[in-house]
């Protein structure tokens, strides 16, 4: 009888050690780098969606660039609107993203 509740409790015990090893297996976060520039005066407005070990989080962006934000995530995807001229870029670790526009919708995404 003792045997198998020891039987018992070492199996628990091990699918426990395999379910805490899974969680491990989750990406790192890294440091993203947003940069918006463009004609002098020129107003935007989008998100950045950042994919992060605990979901994703939405970011609201607005204002006239120059504009530069460091940012942890997985992944990073944004969607920016100017009526102006504008260059968005996201980099990370010599991966870059970059989209220039002149009146549109810029989308950059980097993981």
């Amino acid at each position: 009888m003792l045997w198998r509740w020891h039987r018992r409790c070492a199996t628990a015990a091990a699918a426990l050690l395999i379910a805490a090893g899974a969680g491990g297996a989750a990406a790192a976060e890294k440091s993203f780098s947003l940069t918006i520039t463009g004609a002098e005066g020129a107003r935007y407005a989008g998100e950045c969606t950042l994919t992060t070990a605990a979901g994703e989080e939405t970011i609201e962006l607005a204002g006239v660039v120059p504009r530069h934000e460091e940012m942890k995530a997985e992944a990073v995807a944004c969607r920016i609107e100017s009526a102006g001229l504008i260059t968005v870029e996201i980099a990370y670790d010599g991966s870059r993203s970059r989209s220039t526009i002149n009146r549109g919708t810029a989308h950059v995404a980097v993981r």
